[in-house]
Formats: structure tokens, C-alpha cells, sequence
């Protein structure tokens, strides 16, 4: 019986030295690659005839680096971009026979590349596995500022009537703002599952204000501050090391 029982102690002894080994991985670092969709409003400061009067949805990408504190805060670089376009209808003016001109849509290039380099403060919520092997998952939530830059360069595009009385009249059928340079904040939450310990999915949503100044000097310089919302939302890979 002593001799069994000597057995069951060295045998725990043993296990526990294992277990002691196999705490949850502390990585500190962490990159990753986001893509997905945004909503974005119309560009309000302008002119109402330079804002366009439909919002849409555009492609969104990033990439981000991150620095764990500690279980519950990290920090993130993100370095992102999308183009803004809005739509609206052109303005019908009078034709050479003297008839209204019918309406056209008109795309407002608001920037061909939407660039921001921000960083975010995050408060991390960490799930491990059942036996504490690794972190298996967060749930994080925090808030951004950053700076955004706007290209764009600043021209008009112009179309023409096909058909009809109208045929060979040309109407301006884009309007691209100037480039332009401001600032951006705003939150985000998001979730991050880890298939292994190194190596995760993950999920974000976030709410974005942007206010920039352009060169724009069109039209006695209307569009020279602008400011709108954009609403990521993303999925990507990460990495752990």
C-alpha cells in the first residue's frame, strides 16, 4: 500500500511538472492583414452641389502591428486604405435648342486613396483553452486617432449625351476633390479567435470620423474642408510571436 501510494505521489509530482511547462504562451507582439467592406457618408462642408446625395459602400484594407502590455491592453499600429466615391445627379442646364437637358449621375471622387496611419488603445478581454494551454481567443474593444491623406487629383470628367435632340452635348459626369491632408479618430471592437497558438482569425467593426483640408481650389476653392464618416468592417489573419 505505501508503495502505491509513493507511485500516485511521484506520479503527480511528475504530471504537475508537466503542467507547470505547458502555461499559456506569452507572445507579445502580434501582425496582421484586415480586408472588407465600408460604409461612408457624403462629404458634408462643401456645397450642397459637391456633396452627392447617395452614401456607399467601398473596399477597406489594412495592415497592423501590436504590442501586448499585458493580458488586457494592447496597442496597435494600422496603416489603411480605401477610396471614396459618392454619386449624385448633375444639374440639367439648357441645351443649344434652348430644351432642359435631362439629368445625369455624377461621381464625386472624394479621394482615389484614403490613406491612415493611426494608432489604437485596446482593452482585451483573453479566453484560454479548457486545460489553460494557450489563449485561445479576445474579445477587445478600444479607441483610435490617427492622421489621413487624401489623393486625388483634383480634375473634372466630362461625358457626352448619346442619343435624342441632345446628342453631342457634354455634361461633367466627375468630379474629382483635390488632394488633402487631417486628422482621423475614432472606436472599434472586434474578436480574435487562434486556430494555434501563433496563428488567428479575426473579426472588427469600427466607427471612423475624418476631417481633412484639400488643395482643391475649384470653383472658388468649395471643397477646401470636408469631413465624413466611415464605418469599417473586416475580417483577417493574425500572427503571434
Amino acid at each position: 500500500m505505501k508503495a502505491f501510494l509513493l507511485t500516485v505521489a511521484v506520479l503527480m509530482v511528475f504530471t504537475g511538472s508537466i503542467s507547470a511547462q505547458n502555461l499559456p504562451p506569452e507572445y507579445d507582439w502580434e501582425v496582421g492583414v484586415n480586408g472588407g467592406l465600408s460604409v461612408i457618408t457624403r462629404p458634408l462642408g462643401p456645397s450642397r452641389g459637391y456633396q452627392g446625395t447617395r452614401t456607399n459602400v467601398v473596399n477597406d484594407f489594412s495592415a497592423q502591428i501590436t504590442r501586448y502590455f499585458n493580458e488586457h491592453w494592447f496597442m496597435t499600429f494600422d496603416l489603411g486604405n480605401r477610396k471614396w466615391e459618392t454619386y449624385g445627379d448633375w444639374t440639367p442646364g439648357v441645351g443649344p435648342y434652348g430644351q432642359t437637358m435631362p439629368k445625369e449621375q455624377i461621381t464625386y471622387q472624394i479621394a482615389d486613396h484614403a490613406i491612415s496611419e493611426s494608432l489604437q488603445l485596446n482593452y482585451n478581454i483573453p479566453f484560454y483553452t479548457h486545460f489553460h494551454t494557450f489563449n485561445r481567443s479576445n474579445l477587445y474593444f478600444g479607441v483610435m486617432l490617427g492622421l489621413i491623406t487624401t489623393v486625388s487629383d483634383g480634375s473634372l470628367g466630362y461625358s457626352k449625351y448619346q442619343t435624342g435632340a441632345d446628342s453631342g452635348a457634354t455634361y461633367v459626369s466627375k468630379y474629382n476633390y483635390g488632394m488633402g491632408v487631417g486628422w482621423s479618430y475614432g472606436f472599434q471592437m472586434g474578436y480574435t479567435y487562434y486556430i494555434v497558438p501563433r496563428l488567428g482569425v479575426n473579426i472588427e467593426l469600427g466607427m471612423r470620423y475624418a476631417g481633412v483640408t484639400t488643395n482643391d481650389v475649384k470653383y472658388g476653392s468649395e471643397n477646401t474642408n470636408f469631413h465624413l464618416l466611415y464605418f469599417p468592417e473586416t475580417v483577417g489573419l493574425r500572427w503571434r510571436f
